[in-house]
């Protein structure tokens, strides 16, 4: 059975970082990432370096190729049967249609979702990360990632056949839970589980006894 890996969470939580760690070895030996912040970036650069200087429009562009891009190698994928791993935002019912699409074709779908204490984390840790010369974020983009990952998870998580979820708030990152075929293979108990956790995916804690 081919399978779907997504990677998700809270901006710098790790998905670009870590994110391939917990992938299984057969997939990070045979597939690439799709990481549609950097293929944007990379775009942007090359648009601007073409000698488009306005900036809306040379985002326009970055992200109609980051689209294209995307949805020609789902396309391919689901085609050929082939394994297919990408990194994003799921914070609306439209981004699930494509895990859909896949489970819907036959896939074993599986979710590695990164998660913080909480927006402000994930604003410092986006302050770092730009410092370094990585991707920026706005703080209303970091808000809207941070509640709209969580809540369409915990509304979502049914079509899931696999869900790791990560607690990366702290260095010693802490798998909180994983489930597989409706299954807990491991997980902390509930009095263990952090704040963010319990507040908004209630629907997945009731599965932890």
């Amino acid at each position: 059975m081919p399978e779907l890996f997504i990677i998700t969470g809270s901006n710098g939580a790790g998905k670009s970082s870590i994110g391939a760690n917990y992938l299984p070895a057969h997939i990070q030996n045979t597939c690439s990432i799709f990481d549609g912040d950097k293929l944007f970036m990379q775009k942007q650069k090359d648009v601007w370096n073409s000698g488009i200087r306005a900036n809306k429009e040379a985002r326009k562009i970055a992200y109609q190729f980051v689209s294209d891009t995307f949805d020609e190698l789902v396309e391919a994928a689901l085609s050929s049967k082939s394994n297919f791993v990408y990194e994003g935002h799921f914070t609306n019912d439209a981004t699930w249609e494509v895990p859909q699409r896949f489970k819907n074709n036959g896939y074993f779908i599986n979710l590695i979702f990164f998660g913080l204490t909480d927006p402000d984390l994930s604003e410092l840790r986006v302050i770092d990360r730009k410092k370094e010369g990585g991707h920026y974020v706005d703080r209303k983009t970091i808000e809207d990632n941070f509640y709209g990952n969580l809540e369409k998870l915990n509304q979502y998580f049914g079509i899931l056949d696999s869900l790791s979820i990560i607690d990366t708030s702290e260095t010693n990152h802490r798998v909180l839970l994983y489930i597989q075929n409706n299954f807990i293979k491991t997980s902390v108990t509930r009095a263990d589980l952090p704040g963010w956790f319990t507040k908004f995916l209630p629907d997945i804690e009731t599965l932890i006894s």
